[in-house]
């Protein structure tokens, strides 16, 4: 498990060494889009049958109509490699749909940057085939927390009242209908409360990386819950810790922006933070702890917050490691965890 994880702290260190210029982050960011646009197009592809490529093959979802007791199968788009499933596939175009929205919106861009609209629209073609329940919260917390980090909450109001009915309008069906009374919904939220109850028996250091499904036959469908019923307290604290700093720092900057050197970098910090907000909504569903697309957001907001210039006079915005960080950070672990208990507490219906 430590070589395993070693090539993705690898791959971090490599990332956020190498994006340490505002240049090179730039370049990433098309980068990734462009290889997104590849992945979603063959996917696409694949899915309505112009292609035969069997790695792409699309998932065969079987789901019970209540109503009348069948076994409904339906396909949902599917990647390749790390990317072979629906949810992960959602996660991918959730970034680079917010790195395509940053495009489009850049001040004095001129009708060159209106090409960004071409892979937005394939990227959204892809994203409702993939039927994701997760892959939409994701999209939907990325665009209003840059909603919100752009213009306020006052403001967002608007956009919020206008957009629910297009948002239902588009997004209709399995989607949104998102619901933990039963079905797939209440199977997850089981299966985290049977996470949390190996947390007691395992507090420390948990039952071990990879061996959730030894115990319950799945994993947990929770990546916060699943960090801490197999690393225990110690790493499933770590895991929250990351979430917590990329976010917090990301927003603390909001209060520096007149401090901040260069206006670019003020103007990507929203988009950023929508991006970090959105995975992090979106592994709220998934078993994601030890991926290289989860730690390639987090790599991507450490690179943004290394770059960032204030004023000469000014302290640095960063936070700085002490033992003052240290408990907040364990003050922060520990409320996340006693929240995942009560919530599933509150929301786990047994059956008998």
């Amino acid at each position: 498990s430590g070589a395993a994880f070693g090539k993705i702290v690898l791959y971090y260190l490599l990332l956020v060494c190498n994006l340490n210029t505002p240049e090179r982050f730039q370049r990433f960011l098309t980068s990734l889009v462009i290889f997104t646009v590849l992945a979603a197009g063959l996917a696409l592809l694949q899915f309505h049958h112009f292609v035969d490529i069997p790695a792409l093959a699309a998932y065969e979802q079987r789901e019970i109509d209540e109503a009348t007791g069948e076994i409904i199968v339906f396909p949902r788009l599917c990647g390749s490699g790390m990317f072979n499933d629906p949810n992960d596939v959602c996660l991918l175009l959730t970034v680079s749909m917010m790195i395509c929205i940053y495009r489009m919106m850049t001040p004095g861009g001129g009708p060159k940057r209106f090409i960004w609209i071409a892979p937005m629209v394939l990227f959204f073609l892809a994203f409702i085939e993939t039927k994701s329940r997760g892959g939409f919260l994701a999209v939907m917390v990325a665009l209003n927390v840059l909603i919100v980090s752009r213009v306020g909450v006052r403001r967002a109001l608007p956009f919020w009242v206008l957009g629910a009915p297009v948002v239902l309008v588009l997004f209709g069906g399995r989607m949104t209908n998102i619901e933990v009374e039963g079905g797939t919904g209440q199977h997850r939220i089981q299966l985290w409360r049977e996470a949390l109850g190996l947390l007691r028996e395992f507090p420390i250091l948990g039952v071990g990386q990879g061996m959730l499904p030894e115990y319950t036959r799945l994993v947990a469908h929770n990546s916060y819950i699943h960090a801490f019923a197999e690393l225990g307290l110690f790493g499933g604290g770590c895991f929250v810790s990351v979430v917590y700093l990329a976010v917090s720092q990301l927003h603390r900057l909001k209060r520096m922006e007149h401090l901040i050197e260069d206006p670019e970098m003020v103007r990507l910090r929203s988009y950023l933070l929508g991006i970090v907000c959105g995975v992090c909504a979106g592994i709220i569903f998934l078993s994601r702890v030890y991926v290289v697309p989860t730690f390639m957001v987090f790599g991507l907001a450490s690179a943004f917050l290394s770059q960032v210039r204030v004023k000469e006079e000014e302290p640095s915005p960063l936070w700085h490691f002490d033992s003052g960080l240290c408990m907040r950070l364990a003050g922060i672990s520990l409320t996340a965890l006693v929240a995942l208990e009560i919530g599933s507490r509150l929301m786990v219906r047994w059956e008998g």
